[in-house]
């Protein structure tokens, strides 16, 4: 017996599809070839999330297991320079406090609700092949079960939701880089016993930019166990020219360990926040980043989440883009399976593109020396937050997850703060606090938490 969809990955971007297409009372199969739980890099969650939570019946589980996320602050390396975004001036309700999440709970927690949904989601299952075009029409997924077991199961539709895996635009050989953004190495680890400051202990994700050669920046994440996340993304051809001397001092097997310690103790606040603390994992590599599939679906598949495309993750954006794009696509394969009909498969990515757009230029702004320094935003007493010109609100809005509904409105804003003319009319801008600079926190709500 085919059944209608086969996905293959069971994290957000999987789970979260199969739930839509379950409603819809399709016989849903997700193919996840690890064991959960399993750790995962990604814990932090934008305030556009919050509805989609609402809607899949899972938003008192993330109230209930992880901790919430008021705002964003942007520092310098020795953090002496910072700048702190908080949603709840641009964002209504409850909706402004977003999460963050230790994600081997949060996937295992989004997994078990596709299965309460009626989904057949079966774990070590690695996807070896896939046949496009099997006999009788449909699909043919031929996977090995806990390494030994070979498995077939045929199905009428195919998506990849394998993340940065990429199992079907590898396949179908059509992976693209985003022109406009570097490689870059990530390093990360968990680490316990710090010091938070007091940013980090009201729930903001704190990034450090680091710039020259260098390019990127360091991540930390408080999470609801005592942990914080921390995260090095770094031009790749600096990476690779660390690694020769590192390796000859410290081995093959140990380079990326090292290069990471290094980088996060050359920033002198990220150095206080750990004196005394300890990694609770190895260091985790990703590398690759910034790809996207030129061809994202067909009569009898589609490509959603980090498969189809993955941006710098400098922003937060990846399990909305994936659960975004769920819900965007999955009334397009409904109408393929029931009727035929590509139009709304079509349309769906389509509205997607402009969204994709609009982060990738704010990715390049990021990373653009002669824009506008985050970092270097701060109070101005002279100027009350509602008194702010628009193009500051629109990147407040951009930080919270509003990446779809104007993005040609964004595209400009994000233009204007890249050209030299206007950057020094926005590095003064209130709006974070009434505290002093150095001290600003997000406030967290306590009825809405």
């Amino acid at each position: 017996m085919k059944k209608d969809v086969i996905i293959i990955g069971g994290g957000p971007t999987g789970s979260s599809l199969a739930i839509n297409l379950a409603r819809e009372g399709l016989d849903v199969q997700i193919l996840e070839k690890a064991k959960f739980p399993r750790e995962h890099v990604g814990e932090s969650m934008l305030p556009y999330c919050y509805h989609i939570f609402e809607e899949l019946g899972v938003l008192d589980k993330m109230k209930q297991n992880f901790s919430r996320k008021p705002g964003v602050t942007f520092s310098n390396p020795d953090g002496s320079q910072a700048s702190h975004w908080c949603f709840d001036k641009v964002v209504d309700g409850p909706s402004s406090l977003s999460f963050h999440a230790r994600r081997s709970e949060f996937d295992q927690m989004m997994l078990d609700h596709a299965r309460s949904e009626g989904v057949d989601a079966q774990e070590e299952m690695q996807v070896m092949d896939v046949d496009l075009n099997a006999p009788g029409g449909g699909v043919l997924v031929k996977a090995l079960h806990q390494g030994n077991k070979e498995v077939e199961i045929s199905g009428r539709f195919l998506v990849d939701a394998t993340g940065q895996d990429c199992f079907l635009s590898r396949k179908l050989g059509n992976q693209k880089r985003f022109e406009t953004l570097n490689i870059r190495l990530a390093l990360s680890a968990h680490w316990t016993d710090v010091k938070l400051t007091p940013s980090l202990a009201n729930g903001n994700i704190t990034i450090v930019h680091i710039g020259g050669e260098k390019s990127g920046w360091i991540w930390l994440i408080p999470l609801n166990d005592d942990r914080l996340s921390i995260g090095l993304a770094i031009n790749m051809d600096y990476a690779q020219e660390q690694r020769k001397s590192l390796m000859k001092e410290h081995g093959v097997r140990n380079w990326q360990k090292e290069l990471y310690l290094q980088e996060i103790n050359n920033a002198p606040l990220v150095k206080e926040i750990i004196q005394n603390g300890s990694m609770a994992w190895e260091v985790v590599s990703n590398g690759d980043f910034s790809y996207y599939a030129e061809a994202k679906f067909g009569p009898n598949h589609a490509i959603l989440g980090d498969a189809a495309a993955f941006l710098d993750p400098i922003f937060s954006s990846g399990i909305f883009l994936g659960m975004h794009s769920s819900k965007t696509i999955a009334p397009g394969i409904v109408a393929m399976l029931q009727k035929g009909d590509p139009s709304l498969i079509e349309s769906g990515y389509k509205s997607l593109e402009g969204g994709y757009r609009v982060i990738e230029e704010l990715i390049s702004a990021f990373y653009d020396p002669e824009a506008i320094n985050f970092p270097e935003l701060s109070v101005s007493d002279g100027m009350d937050f509602n008194q702010m010109e628009s193009a500051y609100t629109v990147y407040h809005m951009l930080l919270a997850g509003d990446f779809f509904n104007d993005s040609e409105r964004y595209l400009k804003a994000i233009s204007a703060l890249r050209d030299s003319s206007m950057i020094e009319k926005y590095k003064n801008l209130k709006g974070h606090a009434d505290e002093d600079s150095k001290k600003l926190v997000c406030a967290i709500n306590p009825i809405l938490a």
